[in-house]
This record gives C-alpha cells, sequence and structure tokens, in this order.
C-alpha cells in the first residue's frame, strides 16, 4: 500500500523521513562549511527550528538523532580536532530547542506509567514487544539484534558494511557511521544502558531508537570503500549479493517480531566496527580515505538494490481509497457544523480518535496505544466505560464525562437510543445528549 509513504500525515512517520534528514542536512552543513560561505548564525538559527519542530512533532526522535551524532563528534574530535568546536556548537543548536521542548513536557512525563515503570508496567510492556526485547532478569533486558536487520537486505548489508568506515576514517561520513552506529548499538544491546534508556523514554519509544542507525551512510560509504578495492569486479558481486540477500530476507515488518535480520550480522556490526576503530588508534597512522568517488559506485549501489526494488514493485497494490474504519463524510460535516467547538463527544475507540482528528472537540476516550497514561487520563479505564456503554447503552457513562454529544458506529451498536439525532446515515448516528 506503500509503506511509509502512504502515512507520511502521521506525526512518527514524517518526523523521520522528512525532519530527521532535514536536521541532518542542515548539521553537516554547518560542520563542512569552514569558510561560512553562508553566515554560521544563519545555519545554526535554522538548526535550532528544524530541532524546534522535530521535538514539537515527536519529542523522542529529537533525543534520538542527537545520539549517532555525539558518537560522530567523539571520533571525529580524534580524527580532526579543528572540528570539535564546530561539531559542538552545532549540537549545541539541536539540542538546545530540544531540551526546552523535554523541559515543557517533564511534568506529564513524570506522571505516565511508563516513565520509571512499576513491575506490573514493565511486565505488560516486555509482554507487548515480546520478540523485540531480550530479556535477562526481571529488570535487566536489551533490545533483540534481530530488530535491526528487520527491515530486509539494505538495512543488513549496511550493517556488514559498517567495519569498513575505518578504511576511509578521514572522511566525515566514515566518522559519523562508526561514532554514530557505536552509540547506538552500545545502547540498544548493552542491558544496562538499554533498560535505564526505556526506563526514561518508556519501553515503546526506546526501541525505535535502533532506526537512527545511519543505515544510509553505511551502505553508501561502504559501497565507495568496495569500489576502491574491488573496481568493476563490485558490479556482479553486488547484484548477486543483492539478490541472494533479498530471498533470505525479504522483510519482517509485521507489528509483532517473528523472525527479523539475522543476528549475527548485528553482533558482526559492533564488535567489528569497535575492533576496527580500536585497530586504527593503535596503528596510530594517519586516518585514510580508501572509498572512491565515481560512476561505479552510485551503478554498483542500484544493482545490489535492484532485487529489492523488482520485488517491491511486483507485490505492490494500491491502498483503498477510504478504510473500512474512516468517518464518512456527512458525519464529519454534521461534527463540524453542528458541534460547538470544545464540546466532548462520547463514542467507540476508533471513531472517537478521528473525530479528534476532524473537528475541533473533545473525545472521552481513545485507544490506549494513542494516549499518554497517566492518573488524570486514565486511558484503560475509559476504554472500560466505553465497551460498558456499548454493552449496555447506559446514558450515564457519556454523562459522566459532561459528553454533550454521542457518535453511534451502527456496527458496534445497534439499539437505537431515545435521544433526538442531529445526523444519521447508513454507518453512523450523531445524538444530541440532554
Amino acid at each position: 500500500h506503500g509503506e511509509r509513504y502512504a502515512s507520511l500525515a502521521l506525526p512518527g512517520t514524517a518526523a523521520r523521513d522528512l525532519l530527521v534528514p532535514a536536521g541532518l542536512a542542515l548539521f553537516f552543513a554547518y560542520v563542512a562549511d569552514p569558510r561560512r560561505s553562508i553566515p554560521s548564525h544563519t545555519v545554526l538559527v535554522t538548526i535550532a527550528a528544524a530541532a524546534l519542530a522535530l521535538a514539537l512533532v515527536h519529542p523522542t526522535y529529537a533525543l534520538f538523532v542527537a545520539v549517532p551524532l555525539v558518537g560522530f563528534w567523539i571520533v571525529r574530535g580524534v580524527v580532526a580536532r579543528a572540528e570539535i568546536r564546530p561539531i559542538g556548537v552545532a549540537l549545541g543548536g539541536l539540542l538546545l530547542p530540544a531540551a526546552a521542548v523535554f523541559l515543557w513536557l517533564l511534568p506529564i512525563v513524570r506522571d505516565t506509567a511508563s516513565h520509571r515503570p512499576e513491575d506490573d508496567e514493565l511486565r505488560r510492556a516486555l509482554a507487548q514487544y515480546a520478540g523485540q526485547v531480550d530479556v535477562l532478569s526481571e529488570r535487566s533486558y536489551r533490545l533483540a539484534p534481530e530488530v535491526f536487520g528487520r527491515s530486509g537486505a539494505v538495512a543488513i548489508a549496511a550493517l556488514c558494511l559498517i567495519p569498513l568506515a575505518a578504511l576511509a576514517l578521514r572522511r566525515r561520513w566514515a566518522a559519523f557511521v562508526l561514532g554514530g552506529s557505536l552509540a547506538v548499538l552500545a545502547i540498544m544491546l548493552t542491558p544496562l544502558l538499554f533498560s535505564s534508556f526505556a526506563d526514561a523514554v518508556s519501553l515503546s519509544q526506546a526501541r525505535r531508537a535502533a532506526g537512527f542507525l545511519p543505515f544510509a551512510f553505511a551502505f553508501a560509504g561502504g559501497v565507495a570503500v568496495l569500489t576502491r578495492l574491488l573496481g568493476s569486479f563490485l558490479l556482479p558481486v553486488a547484484l548477486a549479493a543483492g539478490i541472494a540477500l533479498q530471498l533470505a530476507y525479504p522483510g519482517d515488518f509485521a507489528y509483532r517480531l517473528e523472525d527479523g535480520g539475522p543476528a549475527v550480522v548485528t553482533w558482526f556490526a559492533a564488535l567489528g566496527g569497535a575492533g576496527a576503530l580500536i585497530a586504527v588508534a593503535v596503528v596510530r597512522r594517519r586516518p585514510g580515505a580508501l572509498d572512491r568517488r565515481n560512476a561505479l559506485v552510485p551503478l554498483a549501489a542500484a544493482l545490489f538494490v535492484l532485487p529489492v526494488a523488482v520485488h517491491g514493485l511486483a507485490n505492490w497494490d494500491v491502498r483503498p481509497a477510504r478504510s473500512a474504519a474512516a468517518l464518512t463524510a456527512g458525519l464529519e460535516r454534521a461534527v463540524r457544523t453542528d458541534v460547538p467547538e470544545g464540546d466532548v463527544v462520547f463514542s467507540d475507540l476508533e471513531t472517537s480518535y478521528r473525530l479528534a482528528a476532524a473537528a475541533p472537540v473533545y473525545i472521552a476516550a481513545a485507544p490506549p496505544g494513542h494516549v499518554a497514561d497517566t492518573v488524570e487520563n486514565r486511558p484503560y479505564e475509559r476504554r472500560e466505560d466505553v465497551r460498558v456503554f456499548l454493552r449496555t447503552g447506559d446514558l450515564a457513562i457519556p454523562r459522566r464525562y459532561r459528553a454533550r454529544w454521542i457518535v453511534v458506529d451502527r456496527n458496534l451498536f445497534r439499539k437505537p437510543l431515545s435521544l433526538p439525532s442531529a445526523y444519521a446515515d447508513a454507518r453512523y448516528v450523531l445524538y444530541r445528549l440532554r
């Protein structure tokens, strides 16, 4: 159905696919422009604006994108001391606006059940994400290494190529790949670090940080190094490797992780990358730039990706124009025109969730996965109240939430209510609660 591109309107997808790349581009534009062809304050203000937008749209992603950048700062600072200051300044421009948003949200975060969770909440979260987390003890767990390669051939190839960045460590991309990847891998695969990280940002969010490993940089940079080493012989090798990996690991895109990628590849990336970095430090030679920039590089990359693209396009289908859970156009129009702004509307969870997006109204309940689990919000208690209402039609329940309107999905609730209706169609009825 178009995968991520069909859901760019969602905060998480837009943040990761649009705002994160824009922020990274601005970050490296500042670091890579020592002569300041563009005034430094202009770029810094733009970095800060991008970071603020990212933190407001999806707060944890502003933290996650900083993890590989800090790793880059450390490695690049060893290789090119002159860049310690500009990288630090760019990081400051990225982190300060995000920190301001975190401080603003801190009272809410402290009140959520997933922040420093109690034992019951932790057990619930670990059960929900079973397969994605390796549990070593009640309070010790780490991300399953299979998660890193779950998206298929390109991610697995990128993991395999991470150690090759040591051969081109003079390049910024190589420092970003080695430093950034090792920073992400260390947090995700070390139980003490990952458990603490998950306590701070929730397990639901912590597992997503794996996606901020610089896969694209590792893949493109690794191909550039292999082109220098193998020359034109890399072309048939790339095509054969792409076919083999696509057949063996087409990707595990289900909500629950079933197979994922090979764990050994993730451990190779972590241990091989660390070993390569240590080897460069021990040898104490000037870091090399053993990569190549010519037409063979994009051609080899394209040949590797070709089987992935063929498989994806062969299995492409069109997303239905309207999902089964979508609101009807008539109901949306009625709620926008007949329901005063700020009124409370009571309905089932899915309908309520969509109503909140369609009109400036309050709702009594929503799917718990999309609600902060705070004492005041009580998402699970609200869900239970909705279930009781759908079974009994007890109007005392919506009145308890000060609802003035009820939207009934006829597929879920067939008993007519003794209330005046403001709108009705084959699917929905909008009642005015007296």
